[in-house]
């Protein structure tokens, strides 16, 4: 949902609509949404210029536009995860990486685990 909402600019509530919307079509899958994966969009949604901020500061010389779309929201996902405090961080790092390592490529994972273990660190985990 963070990348639809990212590539799309789409309101927030629209990008949760289409997300469960199509899920809903699959009789293996819920059709009401996920509440961890709702409230983690939202959260993300609402503190997004926070984790920007965060994110420029944990990944020197590289801009959020420079970023590949994937780890960039990968980012933010994780960095949020991060700063509520309710998983393990070594699980939400290699959660981040592992996803990475599929959709972004093999390259983006020093990458990633690299920017997280920095904020992770920053926040006293």
């Amino acid at each position: 949902m963070v990348f639809q909402w990212d590539a799309s600019n789409a309101a927030p509530e629209k990008v949760v609509a289409d997300f469960f919307g199509g899920l809903s079509s699959d009789d293996l899958l819920p059709s009401e949404p996920d509440r961890f994966a709702g409230k983690l969009f939202a959260d993300v949604v609402a503190n997004v210029d926070l984790l920007d901020a965060l994110l420029r500061k944990h990944a020197a010389n590289w801009t959020m536009e420079r970023m590949s779309a994937v780890n960039r929201n990968l980012l933010r996902l994780a960095a949020q995860e991060l700063r509520a405090g309710e998983t393990a961080p070594a699980v939400i790092i290699d959660e981040a990486v592992e996803i990475g390592r599929r959709f972004a490529g093999e390259d983006s994972t020093p990458f990633l685990n690299g920017v997280l273990d920095s904020i992770k660190k920053e926040l006293g985990l």
